[in-house]
Order: structure tokens, then sequence, then C-alpha cells
């Protein structure tokens, strides 16, 4: 913008003698509840105070993927969920993947994901299009929850997903078929409640193994059952 930047340079490698920049990255303002986040106005949010509430530092780092870095962003709790949402889909479709077993040809062509693959790499050359990028990543989890019988393309779907947001950043290796719990209900409650029904359903207590998956659901949690067994979710 000039001359702020052609001022910028001109000190710098006055001083310097060596070139000062040669791109200029302007991000949008951000803002909290619409309205300007500021020290003297108290409604400012620190990274500590995030981590400190929502337990995971991806949650934030999709909040701000989902908005190119040039425009304005809100701070809000309903982009919030969105983005903790948006994060469960991702760890419970690589949770699905981690428990598929054998190795059946695939009959989804491997091409769509190569597709997908280079369309993200396009988002990212077009001036860091982020959120496009994000898009892409968001089809490759709808097309391997939709093929998550065929194992080899949904193994492979899941390798290319690892792959693409840790180019994001995204932490999503080490918390695979995590979600983001109510905090009424533990991962080894939910596990176990499964385990219950399953049981109740190998004997043909139906009426038992449905009133287990009401008591999930009353306490957020979703069950989809699969050949490949039982999956559990949050109640988006």
């Amino acid at each position: 913008i000039f001359p702020h930047h052609e001022n910028e340079i001109a000190q710098a490698e006055a001083l310097s003698g060596k070139p000062f920049a040669r791109y200029w990255l302007h991000h949008g303002l951000l803002t909290i509840n619409g309205q300007k986040m500021a020290k003297s106005l108290g409604n400012f949010v620190t990274i500590k105070d995030f981590i400190d509430k929502y337990k995971d530092a991806d949650i934030l780092k999709l909040f701000f993927l989902s908005t190119h870095y040039s425009h304005p962003i809100d701070y809000n709790e309903t982009r919030i969920t969105e983005a903790r949402e948006a994060l469960d889909r991702i760890n419970i479709l690589m949770g699905k993947i981690k428990k598929l077993k054998g190795k059946k040809s695939s009959r989804m062509s491997l091409k769509d994901l190569e597709d997908i693959r280079n369309r993200f790499i396009q988002a990212m050359d077009d001036d860091f299009n982020m959120p496009e990028g994000l898009a892409r990543i968001f089809d490759l989890v709808s097309l391997a929850n939709k093929n998550i019988d065929d194992t080899v393309f949904a193994i492979k779907a899941g390798d290319l997903l690892l792959e693409l947001t840790g180019i994001f950043g995204l932490d999503i290796k080490k918390k695979i078929g995590q979600c983001n719990l109510p905090s009424r209900v533990t991962v080894f409650q939910i596990e176990e409640l499964i385990e219950k029904r399953n049981k109740a359903r190998e004997i043909g207590a139906f009426k038992e193994a449905d009133r287990i998956r009401k008591e999930l659901e009353e306490k957020g949690i979703i069950l989809e059952d699969t050949k490949e067994g039982t999956t559990w979710r949050s109640k988006l």
C-alpha cells in the first residue's frame, strides 16, 4: 500500500543493504461478535484461553482456514461450533478407516482421489485460497464416507486426507477416531455402552439395545451400525 511499504523497504534496506521483502500479505480484521477485539474493551480471547476452553488447537485452525486470509473474520460461538463439528467429521471418518480390514479390490477409481488432490493444490496456488482447499478436503471426506465399504479406496482416501490436513497443520493422526465429546460422557463410557448394546443384540434383546442407543443420544452421541461394526459420533 503506497507509500507505507515503500517507506519500510527504504528504511530496512538502507540499514541492512539487503532486500527486505518481495511479497506482502494483507490480512483481514478479526472481530468478536461483530465488535473490534481489543484489550481496552475486555472482549479479547487469547490462544491459551481458547485451548483451556475447547482443548483442541485444530478447532481454532479450522476456524481461521474457513475464511480467506485477506477477508475479515468474526469470532463467535456459532463459527467455533461449526469448526468443531467439521473437525469431528474428519476424526470420525479416520476412526472408521482405521477399523477396516482386508484387501478387497477397489471398485472406485483412484483417479478420483488424484483429482481432489490436484484441485486442492490449485486452490493453494490461487493466492492461498484456503477455504477452497478446505472444501476439497470435505469433498474427500464425503466421497470416503460414501465408499467406506470399498476397503482399498477408503484406506487410500484416508492417506490422502492425512496428507492434505497435514499441509494445513492439522494434527489428525494423533487423535484418529476421537471427537469433541459432550462434557457429560467419556470415551470409556461410550465404548462400554456400545459393547453392552452389541451383546444385547446378539441375544435378541432389542428393547435393551434400543434403550442403550437412546441413552447415548440423550448424552449427545449418535450410533451408526455398519458392516464393520458400530461407530459413533457427537450429535452435530
